[in-house]
C-alpha cells in the first residue's frame, strides 16, 4: 500500500518545486486513524455538490453548469450553500481565512499555486483538473495551503456526517 501511495505521489508531483505542505500521505493517514475533523452540514453539502460534478469536462473560465475550471467549481460549490467565494485561486488565497494543514476538514479549499479544489475527506480532493481529465476525484497529495470560507454555521455537524466515507464511483 505504501508503494502505491508513493507511486501516486511521484506521478502527481512530477515537476513541482519546493513545497510548504504536509507529507504526501498524511491526509489519508489522518483519516484512516480517525483523526479527521468532522465537516459541518454546510461544508458537507459543498462536498456533495462537487462530487456530483465528477466526470464533467474542464473548460477554462468555466463556472458551470456543463463545464468548470478549478476555481469555478469551488466558487459554485460554495455558492450552492449561499457562501461567496472569490473567483480565482489567487483571490481565494488573498481573501479567505487560511486553515492550518493539520486542521483540514471536508469542504475546505485546498490550494496549489494557480489551482484549487474541494477537500472531500478521507484523503481525497474533487477538482476540475485539466482539459484531459475534467472534474475528478483524486488523492489530495501535498496541498500547499488550505482555506475555509467564513460561515455562520457551527463548527461541526452531527457525528454521522463526519463518518460518511466517500466511495469511488
Amino acid at each position: 500500500m505504501r508503494a502505491l501511495v508513493a507511486a501516486i505521489a511521484c506521478v502527481l508531483l512530477a515537476g513541482c518545486s519546493a513545497q510548504r505542505s504536509l507529507p504526501p500521505s498524511s491526509l489519508v493517514a489522518r483519516a484512516w486513524a480517525g483523526q479527521e475533523p468532522p465537516p459541518t452540514l454546510q461544508s458537507w453539502a459543498v462536498v456533495q455538490f462537487a462530487w456530483a460534478r465528477v466526470g464533467l469536462p474542464y473548460c477554462w473560465g468555466g463556472t458551470g453548469p456543463s463545464c468548470f475550471d478549478c476555481s469555478g467549481l469551488v466558487q459554485r460549490a460554495w455558492r450552492s450553500v449561499g457562501v461567496r467565494v472569490p473567483r480565482t485561486a489567487g483571490d481565494i488565497a488573498r481573501e479567505l481565512p487560511e486553515v492550518p494543514l493539520d486542521q483540514i476538514r471536508a469542504g475546505d479549499i485546498l490550494w496549489w499555486p494557480g489551482h484549487v479544489g474541494i477537500y472531500a475527506g478521507s484523503g481525497w480532493v474533487v477538482d476540475a483538473l485539466d482539459h484531459a481529465h475534467g472534474v475528478v476525484r483524486r488523492p489530495a497529495v501535498t496541498p500547499h495551503r488550505a482555506f475555509r470560507p467564513l460561515t455562520s454555521e457551527p463548527s461541526s455537524a452531527p457525528e454521522r456526517a463526519g463518518s460518511v466515507a466517500l466511495r469511488a464511483r
